[in-house]
């Protein structure tokens, strides 16, 4: 999963906020912005809490040659528990950034 679908959603929402202007009082604008950032963090988050739980399955899985390797170490010390935990909080505080700054 890149992480490019991810800034491009919020960079669309961030530059619709701040340029936004008088088009954002428009009928269902801010709704569809919104649903718009909030469906885009969900399909984004759940794609990339899958490839971090994936790497963290291979690490459990390497052979011996790789575990001993410098990458097979540092994957056998990484928190992969909390880069999860760390990439939806991380989501939802952008995502309430935003709906207050919309809505404000």
């Amino acid at each position: 999963m890149s992480v490019l679908p991810y800034v491009a959603i919020h960079s669309v929402v961030l530059l619709s906020i701040v340029f936004g202007g008088s088009g954002l009082e428009a009928d269902g604008v801010k709704l569809a912005l919104a649903a718009f950032a909030v469906l885009g963090s969900i399909w984004l988050t759940m794609g990339v809490d899958g490839a971090i739980a994936d790497i963290g399955a291979a690490a459990k899985d390497m052979d011996e040659e790789m575990a001993a390797s410098s990458v097979g170490q540092n994957w056998s010390k990484a928190p992969f528990g909390i880069f999860r935990v760390m990439t939806g909080l991380f989501t939802a505080l952008i995502l309430i950034a935003e709906l207050m700054a919309l809505y404000a």
